[in-house]
């Protein structure tokens, strides 16, 4: 049985698509799946739910997509850790980038380079590295997948600061190169 824990599964832009990519595994489905999302408003996994029930049904996987507010019980025992989350990410983005140009610092967003970056990476890396801390007693041989930015930042304050294994992942990389490629 592979446990995969999604911990910011809400989000309507990313949720779907990174349990859809799960689900899509051979591998990953071939010995038993649980999927853990979790988010911090339950109802905002309702549409992650919806979406991954249906593939999960169209490509005829016997996975199991559990829900959940609690986050250390969706990381206990996992054997991979999804990390998706943002605090308030339009109103602090925006603020990454608007302030840093205020006062010359040109950019192009705030979000992993630049001025405003170093602020974003900041704020999540404080709570990425109380995820961190929790994998190490919960499932200290699971991997962060993590797809919270600015990527590069946090997972090496993970891999430094904890003994957990982290990789850095963008789901926009793929969606920007199919989209223009259908241009």
């Amino acid at each position: 049985m592979v446990k995969i824990a999604y911990i910011g599964a809400g989000s309507l832009q990313f949720g779907p698509i990174i349990v859809q990519d799960i689900l899509m595994s051979s591998i990953l489905c071939e010995k038993g799946l649980e999927i853990h999302l979790m988010d911090i408003e339950i109802n905002h996994l309702d549409h992650v739910i919806k979406h991954g029930e249906y593939v999960n049904q169209k490509l005829n996987r016997k996975a199991k997509i559990i829900a959940t507010t609690n986050r250390d019980e969706a990381i206990k025992n996992a054997n991979f850790v999804i990390c998706a989350l943002e605090k308030d990410r339009n109103v602090y983005w925006s603020q990454d980038f608007h302030i840093p140009r205020k006062y010359g610092f040109k950019q192009v967003y705030g979000e992993n380079g630049g001025v405003g970056s170093l602020f974003h990476a900041l704020r999540n890396i404080k709570v990425i590295m109380d995820l961190a801390r929790t994998m190490e007693k919960l499932c200290p041989d699971a991997m962060l997948l993590n797809f919270s930015n600015p990527e590069h930042k946090i997972c090496e304050a993970v891999t430094r600061l904890t003994s957990i294994k982290a990789v850095g992942l963008c789901h926009g990389v793929l969606w920007v190169e199919i989209n223009c490629l259908n241009y």
